[in-house]
């Protein structure tokens, strides 16, 4: 984060560099960043070639080009607001249980940020496989340990050296076929998760597929993908075969598909939730009147805790609190797009095969676009202040048709989450909570440095 910082403050806003014999371009000019990921997506259209390793290769996440089109396309309509309106029941299940856990400790300090994590693994069980995980009541659950071990391997040092082998042997194939990396990667067991993680949800996402397939039915991502199940057999006039050798069809969704998205969608929503609905609390407690404010407007539409998606909707300050911290705690800190031909974007040339790489984190900080950038300060975010230069520069989802597919279902989770604690708690600062601006660690998300407690108090 502070090296993009200090890349843009030395260089300006277009960096070029070789990562080996791969030419990268960092850019921190919004304005282009919208022109080239936007209005010219069809060159921007994929990630650059990233070996995450296993199954999961097969998610939305790293497939590429009409494969990825097709099943973006399929997963799209799975996250329409009609299908989460269906997942609030469970949700505010999931929720109440947090309430419940805060109770316990009420007025006492706690580690917020462990709480957050264990209440977005509870709701990624409930709306992505249809389970209970008791993640908030059982911290040595098997989902729990299995999930933690899975996401968390990135920051794991039992995957040290996994993760060196995975550097060098990208390093060394930069130029090779995305096949040939993708069957090397297998061959050699290259990848950035721990294989044992990655292999309980392959058993139980295959487990919950053959359910369904029984007969038994549920409301959960799981279930919407495996409504488009089809076959995609070898040789068959309707299989086709992606950039990196992995059969699917135009008829619907594969079952390694399903199970490779059921994955990701474990990965990409735990974390980033998680630690963004943590970061609400700490500003939060940091700003007493905002929270306030904000506990007013949800008093006064909300007048009970059967909250609806419509009273949601009108709760504006709510918006912009989440807005802000997004602002400033960009979970996707850092992404990037591989141009698939030459192209000149605004006078800058940028040939074919150049990794675009850019920082939310910087973009969303910088002086020129926001004023006191490292304030909280939600109402940058209401109509007589945010303008279309903040919104071209407002990117916590990623930016153009390959932002995060899952944002809606993410918002709302962490929307009922503040409601229904500041229902119940007056969130408070306690005599070792880190004042702002926060250190982070060196590691691959935003982390603080220091552990964070904070006091819910019973109002």
């Amino acid at each position: 984060m502070d090296s993009d910082i200090k890349l843009y403050k030395k260089y300006g806003k277009f960096v070029r560099m070789f990562e080996g014999l791969k030419p990268v371009l960092m850019v921190y000019d919004a304005e282009w960043l919208k022109e080239a990921l936007v209005k010219n997506f069809s060159t921007f259209t994929n990630r650059r070639l990233l070996v995450v390793g296993g199954l999961i290769d097969e998610g939305l996440f790293t497939i590429e080009g009409d494969h990825w089109k097709h099943c973006r396309k399929v997963m799209s309509s799975e996250f329409s607001s009609g299908k989460i309106k269906k997942m609030m029941p469970e949700i505010k299940q999931c929720i109440n249980r947090f309430i419940s856990s805060l109770q316990k400790v009420e007025s006492q300090p706690v580690e917020i940020r462990v709480k957050c994590n264990a209440l977005t693994l509870d709701l990624i069980s409930y709306t992505a496989f249809g389970l209970e995980s008791d993640a908030q009541t059982n911290e040595d659950s098997l989902f729990t340990r299995n999930a933690l071990l899975f996401v968390k391997s990135a920051e794991s040092e039992q995957c040290l050296m996994e993760k060196i082998r995975t550097v060098l042997a990208l390093f060394f194939l930069v130029v090779a076929p995305p096949w040939l990396v993708n069957f090397i990667a297998q061959y050699f067991n290259i990848g950035l998760f721990d294989s044992r993680g990655m292999d309980y949800f392959e058993q139980l996402s295959n487990t919950i597929i053959e359910n369904r397939e029984n007969g038994s039915t549920g409301n959960d991502f799981v279930q919407m993908l495996v409504n488009h199940m089809v076959e995609a057999p070898p040789g068959h006039p309707d299989t086709l075969i992606d950039t990196f050798g992995s059969p699917w069809t135009k008829k619907g969704l594969t079952r390694r598909e399903i199970i490779a998205n059921a994955i990701l969608f474990l990965f990409a929503g735990f974390q980033t939730t998680a630690d963004t609905l943590f970061f609400v609390f700490y500003e939060l407690a940091q700003y007493p009147h905002i929270q306030e404010k904000l506990y007013g407007e949800i008093t006064e539409t909300c007048d009970s805790n059967d909250v609806t998606p419509e009273q949601v909707n009108q709760l504006k300050l709510l918006d912009y609190c989440i807005n802000e911290t997004m602002r400033l705690y960009p979970q996707g800190f850092r992404f990037d797009r591989e141009a698939n031909q030459d192209i000149t974007i605004r006078g800058i040339f940028v040939p074919k095969g150049t990794a675009i790489t850019i920082s939310p984190w910087t973009i969303q900080r910088d002086p020129e676009i926001w004023e006191n950038p490292e304030e909280f300060d939600p109402y940058r975010f209401s109509p007589d202040r945010f303008t279309e230069k903040h919104a071209t520069a407002f990117m916590p989802f990623g930016l153009g048709g390959r932002k995060c597919i899952g944002s809606r279902l993410a918002m709302i989770e962490m929307k009922l989450a503040v409601i229904l604690t500041l229902k119940e708690f007056v969130i408070k600062t306690c005599a070792d909570t880190p004042r702002r601006p926060i250190t982070f660690a060196a590691s691959p998300a935003i982390s603080p440095e220091k552990k964070i407690r904070l006091a819910f108090v019973k109002r």
